[in-house]
């Protein structure tokens, strides 16, 4: 109870003394912000009616300022690739993500048409894993942007 008193304390002091500089404080925004740790993302293209359309696994770290996705394909003569994120693209969706409420964000989606790809993606968090299962690419901001950056889609 004491360790909690003094945090709010501190919380207090630190507000007050930004109102007094000027700048107001978002305690839930700097929660938000710092607890963002990593995502993974398996992007399926099983059951997909197209040799062309990719699997990836992508994996993206910000605290180790890493990312890898690998690129795959069903179809044996088309090679698959391991490609990294620029740190723009790392930067784009960590700013992505410090906007959205993943709260909002529902465990699964889907599409009623048949042959889509799938995706399933965790955002890890301090605090909580958000586990989202797409199938058709239907989920809304933040996953299309993500869904777009990692595809390289323009």
């Amino acid at each position: 109870m004491k360790k909690l008193h003094l945090l709010c304390s501190l919380i207090l002091l630190l507000g007050i003394s930004n109102i007094a500089r000027g700048q107001a404080v978002d305690v839930n925004e700097k929660v938000k912000t710092d607890s963002i740790i990593r995502i993974d993302m398996n992007l399926s293209a099983f059951g997909v009616e197209s040799d062309s359309f990719p699997s990836i696994k992508v994996k993206i770290d910000f605290y180790k300022e890493y990312s890898i996705c690998k690129k795959s394909f069903t179809n044996p003569s088309i090679k698959g690739s391991t490609y990294r994120l620029t740190e723009q693209q790392m930067a784009d969706i960590l700013s992505l993500l410090k906007i959205s409420d993943l709260e909002i964000l529902k465990e699964s989606y889907s599409s009623n048409w048949t042959d889509q790809p799938s995706s399933k993606t965790v955002i890890h968090t301090r605090l909580k894993n958000y586990v989202i299962n797409d199938y058709g690419l239907k989920a809304p901001s933040p996953l299309q942007e993500l869904y777009k950056i990692v595809y390289r889609i323009r």
